[in-house]
């Protein structure tokens, strides 16, 4: 009899696989390797194309492990326990598929609640894809209702590791908050959006459940942000923090359930921020408010930066407030850690980045990769004979 390879092995071999379809090609081998291949293939089966088309198929699948004694369920038997092999979970595009299956709110609910009894563990959480939201449109209401049954199936969140909630998709989240800091201790990376006080409030108690938090990103949030930034004191784990479209400028945004507002903290909250000085990462993106007074404490607060990003606007849409002194201040502090720096803004005035220029010229020393506007030759001979060991530059030559 010939040894097979054992299941540990192929799954290696599998994951290494370059597309689905080579996935798919190897289900058809022999019912052995279907074995292995279908736990990977059926980990995100939400996870579509940039297409952003629902995927109907796989909740027909699903359909199929209602119970018998509901009136929703289909008698063919599935040739494998699908939703056991669910690891990331993007509710809004659940719903959708759903819904464009022809499911009502009753039906998808005891579709949420197959999750719960087939023992299903997720890995990732996502409630709202910005990207996905012109499918929302006229079933907002419905996935907003259906939301509150993820209470009865807690336990599908013991092992998370990633949780995002960003953008304000009109839902009830301090109860979802409050159910995962219950459920789950574990998260690595949280992505999220705050409106309101009590949201803030029920995040922060989220983010002192959480063990190994390593990454925290601050999308599109108002001064409410401020109680869990101060919650994020006691992550001794934390090392990348991101805050992300916060600003009133209407032409930069093409995202559903948008908010404007300005990136606002308190001052306890960048108090907080300014004592992990493990943060290794630190990145704005879309940010209005950073030349404010009360972000410079956050100026010569890091001294273990490897990553610094700054980026605003695009072609079209011109930074007015290029925060200079923030970023200088960011770049002289962590001048012997930094590796990649990477600032993109757009502007059709000249903006003296003089500051910024010998901040990078003097005080980086490890510097790999660079990416920065420029507006005179001066500026581009200071950074080259200053960086010669560069393995990347991107220079952007802007007009006076």
């Amino acid at each position: 009899m010939r040894q097979k390879i054992s299941p540990e092995c192929l799954e290696v071999i599998f994951r290494l696989l370059p597309t689905n379809k080579d996935l798919h090609s190897c289900l058809l081998v022999c019912k052995y390797w279907a074995t292995c291949v279908a736990p990977i293939l059926w980990e995100a089966p939400f996870r579509i194309s940039d297409s952003f088309t629902p995927s109907p198929k796989v909740i027909q699948t699903y359909l199929a492990f209602i119970p018998d004694n509901t009136k929703f369920s289909i008698r063919k038997s599935p040739l494998f326990d699908y939703p056991l092999f669910l690891k990331e979970f993007s509710y809004d595009r659940f719903v959708i598929a759903a819904i464009e299956n022809g499911c009502d709110e009753g039906i998808i609910i005891e579709l949420l609640k197959i999750l719960s009894t087939r023992n299903t563990k997720l890995r990732r959480f996502q409630i709202f894809d910005h990207l996905f939201s012109e499918y929302l449109e006229n079933n907002d209401e419905i996935a907003s209702s259906i939301l509150p049954y993820l209470s009865e199936c807690t336990s599908i969140f013991n092992n998370l590791t990633y949780f995002n909630c960003s953008y304000q998709w009109p839902v009830e989240k301090v109860e979802l908050f409050n159910l995962i800091s219950n459920q789950c201790h574990y998260i690595e990376k949280i992505k999220v959006s705050v409106w309101y006080e009590d949201e803030g409030i029920a995040l922060a108690d989220l983010i002192r459940s959480q063990k190994h938090l390593k990454k925290f990103s601050l999308i599109n949030s108002n001064i409410f942000a401020s109680s869990p930034i101060q919650a994020l004191v006691d992550q001794k784990r934390l090392s990348s923090v991101t805050f992300e479209d916060m600003h009133e400028n209407q032409d930069l945004c093409d995202k559903e359930f948008f908010n404007y507002t300005i990136c606002e903290l308190n001052e306890d909250a960048i108090n907080a921020l300014v004592q992990r000085s493990n943060i290794t990462k630190l990145k704005f993106r879309h940010c209005e408010g950073l030349n404010l007074p009360s972000f410079l404490p956050i100026a010569d607060a890091f001294t273990n930066l490897i990553s610094l990003e700054y980026s605003y606007g695009n072609n079209n849409i011109n930074d007015s407030e290029t925060p200079i002194k923030l970023l200088s201040g960011l770049i002289e502090g962590s001048c012997n850690t930094l590796k990649r720096i990477l600032l993109d803004w757009h502007s059709d005035t000249h903006i003296d980045v003089t500051q910024l220029i010998k901040a990078i010229a003097d005080h980086t020393i490890n510097l790999e990769y660079l990416k920065i506007p420029l507006y005179t030759l001066e500026d581009l001979a200071l950074i080259l004979q200053a960086h010669n060991q560069l393995k990347k530059l991107e220079l952007y030559i802007m007009n006076k």
